[in-house]
């Protein structure tokens, strides 16, 4: 996918591999990097790629590449993936330092003797509760369910993905909200367990039959008529801007998103609907024809924890690395940081210019352990935060009283198979990057995971899709079209004729026109 590897002038994870794999194999190692838009592009480029050997099987042309769960489901089924070789012990810092739900999850699915996870995340609505609430329609919690870019109010506000499978599960949670709720509701009553509940999600969220089908038609047909327009990247700053109040995200975009809203001073949330959704995994698999151990050398280096952090840092999604190295750079980025009053002048962090006060900068888990905080109810707080510069350095400070923080849980996610127990993280915002992130066992237990289609089913949402688009454009478009293809009946024969009676058309010759290159930068 583009931009999903580190890249910038803080660091470059593709030349630090190659230095790296240089110096452990004493001979230059090179990467040959490039980026595609969809899984399906992906995939119909290895296609063409491929060559056939002498003993029937065929070389890819790519070492590696990072496609969704259900094309990583698609390609093992089609034989079309080389097995990982863990005797070559390259993997270590995979299988240590990954999630243990995801590893867990793998094993599950029998991907785990093919891929290894990169990213993953959750599917839910970017919006913007100030703009909303100007219609005077808009409820605290709509955000939460399927129907909301359905709403009236939410008309021109809001856009979907250009992405069948994505936009296809929009509709599916739209059309089954009832039955989801009744399964969310048996959940809640211990009537389902964790595994039958997801169960009842995915088979929900994957199916295919032309009733369901037709229903989805008709769904995002209505609702091409309500939205602003579809989109894979624009939708992110679509929102900073303002022209949108909702958009259908992946996760990773919506912490993007709300970053750089954020710097133009506009709060924007993202919410996963409560009757559930998709939880979608990408991973690396190597194509038959793979240097196998490069690139699991490079599969092994994306996952040393402080790569992964630099990665996290670049792109926004969330890695599957997990541990204590990625709790630390979650306390970093999304804890709850305050001053405290210090008489160590030496030692301060910050010395305020007006009232000479030097103050010590905490994380607020350790100014509760050093006793140093004024409680005053119950997870409630008269605190004093910094105020920081561009390159993190303290410029001012600011108090609040009466702030209500939250001990938000993020085990569930950040667990390994080595390092399991409680971690936490104090906040003071909930429905932000933090949530986005590393959303709660709740909301992953509601989650999804996308099927491989076979190719008949994909024949019928390929079908839908063309029928929903082609509803998409204006009638004065359609009656434009129209009257070209009549006017080209009409012409072509009456040319021919002119043609062969050796009647002449005037031409008008091109002078000095040239043909200019438009190049698209996403």
């Amino acid at each position: 996918w583009e931009d999903y590897i580190c890249k910038d002038e803080n660091a470059n994870l593709i030349e630090d591999f190659e230095a790296f794999a240089s110096q452990k194999y004493g001979k230059k190692v090179v990467v040959n990097y490039s980026t595609f838009g969809t899984n399906e592009n992906m995939y119909n480029e290895l296609q063409l790629s491929k060559v056939k050997l002498e003993d029937g099987s065929y070389d890819y042309g790519y070492d590696l590449v990072c496609p969704s769960d259900y094309m990583i489901q698609k390609m093992i089924s089609e034989n079309m993936l080389e097995k990982l070789d863990r005797s070559l012990g390259n993997l270590d810092n995979y299988d240590t330092y990954s999630s243990k739900y995801i590893l867990d999850l793998f094993d599950s699915y029998g991907w785990t003797e093919y891929a290894c996870g990169y990213m993953y995340g959750t599917m839910g609505f970017v919006y913007n509760p100030e703009v909303l609430s100007r219609s005077g329609e808009y409820v605290e919690g709509d955000e939460r369910h399927w129907d909301f870019p359905w709403k009236t109010y939410s008309k021109n506000l809001g856009t979907i993905k250009d992405s069948i499978r994505d936009t296809y599960a929009l509709a599916l949670g739209k059309v089954y909200t009832n039955e989801l709720k009744g399964y969310a509701t048996m959940y809640a009553n211990g009537e389902l367990s964790d595994s039958e509940y997801q169960e009842k999600i995915v088979e929900v969220f994957n199916r295919t039959d032309a009733q369901t089908v037709d229903k989805v038609t008709k769904e995002l047909i209505e609702l091409k008529g309500n939205v602003y327009g579809f989109e894979v990247d624009s939708g992110k700053r679509d929102m900073a801007s303002g022209k949108i109040a909702i958009n259908f995200a992946w996760s990773g975009d919506a912490v993007y998103t709300l970053d750089i809203a954020d710097e133009d001073g506009t709060e924007l949330y993202y919410a996963v609907p409560e009757e559930g959704s998709n939880i979608w995994f990408d991973g690396w698999v190597m194509p038959k024809g793979a240097n196998i151990r490069l690139a699991q050398d490079f599969i092994n280096f994306l996952a040393d924890p402080e790569n992964a952090v630099k990665n996290m840092n670049f792109i926004g999604y969330t890695p599957v690395v997990s541990g204590s190295t990625m709790l630390d750079n979650c306390i970093d980025w999304y804890g709850t940081w305050v001053l405290v009053e210090t008489d160590d002048i030496d030692e301060a962090d910050y010395i305020d210019e007006e009232t000479g006060k030097a103050y010590y900068e905490y994380y607020f888990q350790d100014a509760l352990d050093e006793g140093v905080i004024t409680k005053t109810a119950d997870d409630v707080y008269d605190l004093i935060y910094p105020e920081y510069d561009d390159d993190d350095n303290i410029i001012g400070l600011y108090q609040e009283e009466g702030v209500q923080l939250y001990h938000y849980d993020v085990s569930f996610l950040l667990n390994t198979r080595t390092e399991t127990g409680e971690m936490r993280v104090w906040t003071d915002t909930l429905g932000r990057q933090l949530e986005t992130q590393y959303p709660t066992k709740d909301t992953v237990i509601r989650c999804a995971i996308m099927k491989s289609f076979t190719d008949e089913e994909m024949k019928l949402l390929n079908n839908m899709w063309d029928e929903v688009k082609v509803s998409a454009i204006p009638p004065y478009i359609m009656w434009a079209i129209v009257i070209i293809i009549v006017l080209l009946i009409v012409l072509i024969p009456t040319l021919s004729y002119m043609h062969k009676k050796g009647i002449k058309v005037i031409k008008f010759k091109n002078k000095n026109l040239k043909l200019i290159k438009r190049e698209i930068i996403k």
